[in-house]
């Protein structure tokens, strides 16, 4: 298998909140308690007809399906910067960005969130807030050209 990343890529977790976390628990959950159901029913009840033939291993395939899908997530969920190229990937799934064309970088100062912009579209960033700075500074080496800011929320006068 070929491995495109540089031997310099830097590769940061995602942070996923306790909420997705919970619904990937109970997804696995659900996965494997319908395969035990669909095994349980096979074993007692048998195969009769199409039907079944058609039910029980689709059931499991999905729930096999789900399986994969949500421990890759977990697992797999990172941000890579390397030389050349910014890649988001979640799971299964993965975006590729060039480095040149990232035009600024916005760090939330209240959700510790990200902002990545090329042009006009853009991505928010999840991970620790300790790594934020790291990541920054990963991409501002690979492109200088880009701006670096903050945002900072309005205080009315009251959270002094």
């Amino acid at each position: 298998m070929k491995n495109n990343t540089s031997p310099l890529a830097k590769s940061f977790k995602i942070k996923f909140t306790p909420a997705i976390i919970a619904l990937a628990i109970a997804v696995l959950a659900l996965s494997v308690f319908g395969i035990v159901l669909s095994v349980v029913r096979i074993v007692k009840f048998g195969v009769h007809g199409l039907t079944d033939i058609l039910k029980y291993p689709f059931l499991i395939a999905v729930a096999l399906a789900c399986i994969v899908i949500v421990v890759a997530l977990l697992i797999k969920s990172e941000y890579i910067v390397d030389d050349k190229t910014f890649t988001s990937k979640y799971g299964l799934i993965k975006s590729r960005f060039a480095l040149k064309d990232v035009t600024a970088i916005v760090l939330d100062t209240d959700t510790y969130k990200l902002t990545v912009k090329f042009g006009e579209e853009y991505c928010v960033l999840s991970l620790s807030k300790e790594w934020n700075e790291e990541l920054v500074r990963a991409m501002l080496a690979a492109n200088p050209n880009i701006d670096y800011s903050f945002t900072f929320a309005e205080t009315d006068g009251k959270n002094k």
